[in-house]
Formats: C-alpha cells, sequence, structure tokens
C-alpha cells in the first residue's frame, strides 16, 4: 500500500512540474511576441519616415522643372531685381554727373562773358587775365578804319589806352592814377605810367601794342621807382 502511495505522489509531482513548464512557456512565448511586435513596429515606423522624406524630396524636385526648388528660383529672382537697380541707378548717376559735368561749362562761360568786358565792349579789371601777371588780349575797340594813335586826353584813342593800361594792372577804375601816356617808340605802340596815389613813388609802367581790329594790347607790365615824379 506504501508503494501505492508513493507512485501516486511521484505522478502528482510531475504532473505539477509539466504544467509548471507549460505555463512558464507560455510566458516566454508571450514575452517572445510582445518583443518581437514591437521591433517590427519600430522597423515599419522607420520605413514609413524614410519613405514620406523620400517622396517630400520628389515633389520638391518635380516642382520645378529645372531641377531647382522654389527657395533657389526665389533666390535668382531677387539677385536679378537687386541687378537691374544697381545697373538703374548707376545709369542715373552718370546721367547726374554729365549734367553736373556741363552745367558749371555753361556757367563759366556765362561768367567770363559778364566780367571780360563792360558795356561798351572793353576788357575791365574783373577778367581773370588782368593785372600785372595776366595772359592779356586786346582791349577790344569802337574804332573803325585806318588806325591813327592819339595823345589827346578824352579822345576815343585816348580812352581806349587807359582801358588798356586799367586792363594791365588790374587796378579799379576808382583808384587808378594816370601819371603819363605817350608814344611807345612807333606809330603802333605806346606807354603810360599809373599807380595808385599811395604809391606814386612806385608805379607800373606799361608797353601796349595796338592790334588792328581788335584796340590796344598790353605787352609788359614793370614797376619802376620814380618814373611818375
Amino acid at each position: 500500500m506504501r508503494d501505492n502511495f508513493s507512485s501516486s505522489s511521484r505522478y502528482e509531482r510531475t504532473k505539477k512540474n509539466k504544467k509548471q513548464s507549460l505555463i512558464l512557456n507560455i510566458l516566454i512565448g508571450v514575452v517572445f511576441i510582445g518583443i518581437l511586435a514591437v521591433g517590427v513596429s519600430m522597423l515599419i515606423g522607420d520605413d514609413e519616415s524614410a519613405t514620406e522624406q523620400s517622396n517630400q524630396e520628389n515633389s520638391a524636385s518635380v516642382s520645378d522643372p529645372n531641377g531647382q526648388s522654389d527657395d533657389t528660383s526665389n533666390d535668382e529672382n531677387t539677385d536679378k531685381q537687386a541687378t537691374g537697380d544697381e545697373d538703374s541707378k548707376e545709369n542715373e548717376d552718370k546721367t547726374n554727373s554729365e549734367s553736373q559735368e556741363d552745367e558749371p561749362s555753361v556757367k563759366e562761360e556765362d561768367s567770363s562773358d559778364s566780367s571780360s568786358e563792360d558795356q561798351e565792349g572793353y576788357k575791365t579789371y574783373k577778367d581773370e587775365t588782368a593785372g600785372p601777371d595776366g595772359d592779356w588780349e586786346p582791349v577790344g575797340t569802337v574804332q573803325e578804319g585806318a588806325h591813327q594813335s592819339s595823345f589827346e586826353k578824352g579822345t576815343t584813342d585816348w580812352k581806349e589806352k587807359e582801358k588798356a593800361l586799367q586792363y594791365a594792372t588790374g587796378l579799379s577804375p576808382d583808384e587808378i592814377e594816370y601819371w603819363w601816356i605817350g608814344n611807345g617808340g612807333s606809330p603802333t605802340t605806346s606807354k603810360g605810367i599809373v599807380s595808385t596815389a599811395a604809391e606814386k613813388d612806385n608805379p607800373y609802367v606799361v608797353m601796349l601794342e595796338w592790334v588792328e581790329g581788335e584796340g590796344w594790347k598790353p605787352t609788359s607790365v614793370t614797376r619802376e621807382p620814380g618814373a611818375a615824379n
């Protein structure tokens, strides 16, 4: 009877162990399936992400027939517009510069015309060529026909000699003193001695030459102390 009890006990233990092993195996299988499911899910997610990114890139490429994105196209348009603006501004600056270069020329001519001659057509002391160091020109004349040098005060030729002396020294009509006007050694030359009243002891000695149709022209200006005494 004892042997039967022992046999029964071993059977029960064996059966219990098998049951535990089965449960353990089932649990292991469940865990393995769970791990496998997670892994598959991650792989599928990565594939979908890669596929979506690839589709976006392809869509961007297809949107520009030249193989360029909208951003690149916009950048090129912006660069072209900027270049066009620069060219337009450069042309405008060039036009303004040319206009400015032309304007002073006109003003200089007007200024020269107004200052180089008085109302009678004679050169004046305001002319830029006036003065002892000037690049002199004939002062102009209103005389016609054959010229006759005159040393009579008040005549037209005398007045034109005075104009030439004034022009040669740069002295104004209000300050110049004519100490002597005479022949310069020939019918076409003349000589004058002038200065301000304060500089009578150190006057200018001016040589003039007649230019036919253009009037008296200064040819030399020197300082000669005592020449007016």
